[in-house]
């Protein structure tokens, strides 16, 4: 099933099956700004990470002496929310535990994403509670939204760029076999990036935004149409797409959280870049996407 909210400028569609946006549409020109989904490239939309952001060193980690096997990104995307507010133009999705998430995580917890439109705007709202009396709640949280490019049928994929506000030199993280080494991470002044399939040769590139308000835009090179992706608060962003594999899409992933490091030892409560959560506590992010 999916979810649909719109305004008199944009339509959003949402599936209940991992609260995934899979179609937004600007109502002018009728263009689909998100990835088809194709398998054959990367057969997701906008998956949501959690409760861990990319990959855990051999896919396992330890709480309370228990060993627990999680792989890449998490279960969040492959549940089923449901959808506990909806009108028009917001809806909010929800996500609890179940038995098959206390198979992969201990924790009782209660995530909600709520999608909002507003003019040519999709904000994104997450929540994270611990209903928990006693124990705290370690996670980590995602985005991994994909957006089509080209956008325009006489349009190539190296036809794109990103850019970065407010240009500055940023803290980049290595990341190999899936795994990242943030005592390493260097300086580099990246803030306008021509879209090419060698760009992603050594996977996705990450940037430590430090919690620092940033936007993000790919858009044709002459600036005719595109998206821009602000966040308030993401500790990092990812930038990523398929390779060598053809896809037509470039990622803008804002992350509260981290891949483990290559030397992680395996706790979760020493993760990288986790996030903590007192019982009864809340934990809000969000993140927007802009179409022109």
């Amino acid at each position: 099933m999916a979810v649909i909210i719109e305004n008199d400028k944009i339509r959003a569609v949402i599936n209940e099956h991992g609260a995934e946006l899979s179609s937004l549409i600007a109502k002018g020109t009728g263009i689909d700004y998100m990835w088809s989904g194709d398998a054959k490239y990367w057969g997701r939309h906008s998956p949501v990470l959690f409760p861990i952001e990319g990959k855990l060193k051999n896919d396992s980690y330890h709480f309370n002496g228990q060993e627990y096997h999680m792989t890449q990104h998490g279960f969040a995307r492959d549940q089923d929310f449901a959808v506990v507010e909806c009108d028009d133009q917001h809806a909010t999705f929800e996500l609890t535990q179940n038995a098959a998430t206390k198979e992969k995580y201990p924790f009782d917890f209660r995530l909600h994403l709520t999608y909002l439109v507003k003019d040519t705007t999709l904000t994104l709202d997450y929540s994270v509670y611990n209903p928990a009396d006693e124990q705290e709640l370690f996670f980590a949280l995602g985005a991994h939204p994909a957006f089509k490019a080209p956008l325009m049928p006489n349009e190539k994929y190296t036809d794109y760029e990103l850019t970065f506000a407010p240009a500055k030199t940023r803290k980049k993280i290595p990341l190999a076999n899936s795994l990242t080494d943030p005592m390493h991470e260097f300086d580099v002044n990246e803030n306008r990036l021509a879209v090419s399939r060698e760009l992603f040769k050594n996977d996705a590139l990450i940037y430590n935004l430090q919690q620092e308000p940033t936007k993000i835009t790919l858009q044709d090179t002459k600036q005719k149409h595109g998206i821009q992706v602000g966040t308030k608060d993401a500790k990092y962003v990812g930038i990523w797409s398929a390779y060598p594999k053809d896809g037509q899409f470039v990622c803008i992933e804002p992350w509260w959280g981290l891949a483990d490091p290559q030397d992680a030892d395996g706790e979760l409560t020493h993760k990288f870049a986790i996030n903590k959560l007192a019982s009864h506590q809340e934990f809000k992010a969000g993140f927007s996407v802009s179409l022109f």
